[in-house]
């Protein structure tokens, strides 16, 4: 059995589903759903987004994180949509800060956002799978480490729900909006990916 070598560059973008979650390319036409979203209080306050956010901070993360991320090989986002409504953005899950040059493997971090009415459906987590099991299987990564405020119990569910083992505290970790906040940190080995949950 031939084994292939890991990429040095991230494939032309798929859209990966479960059938119940499809994860495609963010487009234009997100951006009134995108600017809603990021508006919510809980996504402001556990994210890094810009607030207030204006319709030029979704054309700017579009153009940017999205496809110059994607090019670059550095960031891989998709829009969280439910498989039989594609055209209704619900969330965000992207592997951000790539690096495919490990020997053996690579890394990346995962982050995600969710809209307030996709929540409690269980659809990030379906999400935060599928994109944990692309970037294990396609990108040929060893690791992909979650960091969240601490507090932000369901960003930690959904982590852990999808293999993501919470591994320490770094206090005052990061600063944000002018405050230095305390944060999770855990990680997915290539090994912890669950297998067997559709």
């Amino acid at each position: 059995m031939t084994v292939s070598a890991p990429p040095t560059a991230l494939p032309a973008r798929p859209d990966l589903t479960d059938g119940v979650v499809l994860l495609r390319r963010p487009v234009e036409a997100d951006v009134p759903a995108i600017v809603r979203a990021v508006r919510d209080p809980l996504v402001v306050h556990f994210t890094r987004v810009p607030s207030p956010y204006a319709d030029s901070d979704a054309h700017e993360f579009l153009s940017g994180s999205v496809e110059r991320g994607w090019a670059e090989s550095t960031t891989a986002v998709f829009a969280v949509c439910e498989a039989h409504d594609p055209g209704t953005l619900l969330g965000m899950v992207g592997l951000h800060d790539i690096d495919l040059t490990g020997d053996p493997g690579g890394v990346a971090e995962v982050g995600y956002w969710m809209s307030p009415e996709g929540r409690g459906r269980g659809l990030m987590t379906r999400a935060v799978r599928l994109i944990s099991a692309w970037g294990v299987d396609e990108l040929g990564l060893t690791r992909i480490t979650w960091y969240a405020v601490a507090g932000n119990d369901g960003s930690r569910r959904v982590a852990e729900a999808s293999g993501y083992v919470v591994e320490g505290l770094l206090r005052r970790g990061e600063s944000r909006r002018g405050e230095r906040l305390d944060h999770w940190v855990g990680g997915l080995l290539a090994e912890d990916l669950p297998r067997d949950v559709r």
